[in-house]
């Protein structure tokens, strides 16, 4: 199912964004561009012509001389800033795990599933019984995870998108005893965790399966 967010056109985009915020600014841009992936980059370059055509005017209104050797490194001031103060959140947000992966015990949305009802998940996800291991037992790193499919995670097994992040943020852990599909002899040892491409690639997957899942996007 394709997300009504991700339909929508840019024009409908760059309209709720001009609407949010006179002069838009990193942090709503970065919402837009998570919440429209399929739109970043455009309404990046929009972001930016706002803060620019608004740093214009304010400068007209003062009565700034308008000449281009002034201008021209003001604006280029302006872009430079926005784009870095956009990159400082985008990096911020990649390699800062979310405040409830802290904690010592993180609900495993997997954990209870018995046999049959990780077949159905399986089913219903449209990925192999080892893909759905890994994301279960944390196996794959999780700033690698598009956030764009953490959140179709969370979707069809109806969590909470932070409870679905949580987990897989959290320590690695085994949880295949008993009803589900091994019984694990002492202690579960953990293995080095997989990128989410290495993840996907590894699993048994079909071509057709690896091309979707490596098409979320954060």
């Amino acid at each position: 199912m394709i997300n009504a967010a991700a339909q929508m056109s840019l024009r409908d985009a760059m309209y709720a964004m001009s609407l949010a915020k006179a002069v838009p600014d990193a942090e709503l841009l970065d919402e837009f561009a998570r919440r429209y992936p399929n739109h970043a980059n455009a309404l990046t370059e929009f972001a930016i012509e706002l803060a620019i055509d608004s740093l214009m005017h304010r400068n007209d209104e003062e009565d700034f001389p308008a000449d281009t050797d002034t201008i021209s490194p003001i604006v280029s001031r302006v872009m430079s800033q926005f784009e870095n103060q956009l990159y400082e959140r985008r990096q911020a947000r990649a390699v800062t795990p979310p405040a409830r992966a802290a904690t010592t015990s993180v609900a495993n949305p997997f954990a209870d599933l018995d046999r049959q009802e990780f077949r159905r998940l399986v089913s219903q996800l449209d990925v192999s019984n080892v893909f759905l291991s890994k994301l279960r037992d944390r196996n794959i790193d999780p700033v690698t995870i598009p956030k764009g499919y953490c959140r179709h995670l969370a979707e069809e097994t109806d969590e909470d998108f932070e409870a679905m992040s949580a987990h897989l943020y959290a320590a690695q852990e085994s949880v295949a005893a008993g009803r589900q599909l091994y019984k694990a002899e002492g202690k579960p040892k953990t293995v080095p965790r997989q990128t989410f491409e290495q993840a996907v690639r590894s699993s048994g997957l079909t071509e057709a399966q690896q091309r979707r899942l490596l098409s979320f996007r954060d």
